[in-house]
C-alpha cells in the first residue's frame, strides 16, 4: 500500500529554529565573489581529472597496480597455514633452490652438441635425475610439514599447500616473495 496516494494532506514539517552560536561573530567578508556554477564545475573537473603526461600516467598506473598486487598478495598470504609452510620451508635447506641455476648450466652445456656430443647426452640425463631428486625432496618436505601442521593447526585445510610449498622450495631464497622471515636452521 506504499504506492497509493494519501487522501489526507501530510502535516507540514515545523520550521527549524536557527541555532545561536556562543562565539562572537564579527564582520567577516569573503575575499572574492562566489564563483559561478560554470567556474565551480570547471574547478571540480580539474581536481578530479588531472592531465598527465604519458610517462606520468604510466608511472601512476604502475604504482596503482603494484599497490593492488601487494594488497591482494598480503591478503592471500596471511592465512596461518601458508605462514607456517613458508617458515617451515625457509628454516630448512632445499635441494630445489639449486634447480634453476643448475638448469641454466645444463642448458648451456646442451649448446656444446656440435663440439662434444657426449656432453649433451650426459647433461640431459643429469637434468632428469636432478628433477627427480627435487621431486623426492619436495615429497619428503611435504610429509614432514603435514606432521607439523597436524600438531600446530589441527583441522586446518591443506588444499593448495603442496603446490605452494613446491613453488616456494624451488625458488632461490633471495627472490622468494614474501621474503623469508627466519634464517636457515632457526626454529619456526
Amino acid at each position: 500500500m506504499a504506492f497509493l496516494r494519501r487522501t489526507t494532506p501530510a502535516e507540514p514539517d515545523p520550521e527549524p529554529t536557527p541555532k545561536v552560536s556562543s562565539a562572537p561573530s564579527g564582520p567577516s567578508k569573503k575575499a572574492r565573489p562566489t564563483p559561478t556554477r560554470k567556474e565551480a564545475e570547471a574547478a571540480r573537473r580539474q581536481r578530479v581529472t588531472r592531465t598527465l603526461t604519458k610517462k606520468e600516467a604510466r608511472a601512476e598506473a604502475s604504482r596503482a597496480a603494484r599497490a593492488n598486487r601487494m594488497k591482494t598478495m598480503s591478503l592471500r598470504e596471511s592465512v596461518p597455514e601458508k605462514a607456517l609452510l613458508r617458515d617451515y620451508i625457509d628454516a630448512r635447506f632445499s635441494i630445489g633452490e639449486l634447480l634453476l641455476p643448475s638448469l641454466v648450466i645444463i642448458l648451456a652445456l646442451a649448446f656444446l652438441n656440435q663440439v662434444i656430443p657426449a656432453v649433451t647426452l650426459i647433461s640431459t640425463v643429469l637434468m632428469y635425475v636432478f628433477i627427480i631428486v627435487v621431486i623426492v625432496d619436495v615429497l619428503w618436505m611435504w610429509r614432514g610439514f603435514k606432521q607439523v601442521l597436524a600438531k600446530r593447526l589441527p583441522n586446518a585445510p591443506t588444499r593448495g599447500l603442496l603446490m605452494y610449498g613446491m613453488n616456494r622450495s624451488i625458488q632461490i631464497r633471495r627472490f622468494r616473495m614474501p621474503p623469508p622471515r627466519i634464517k636457515r636452521g632457526d626454529a619456526f
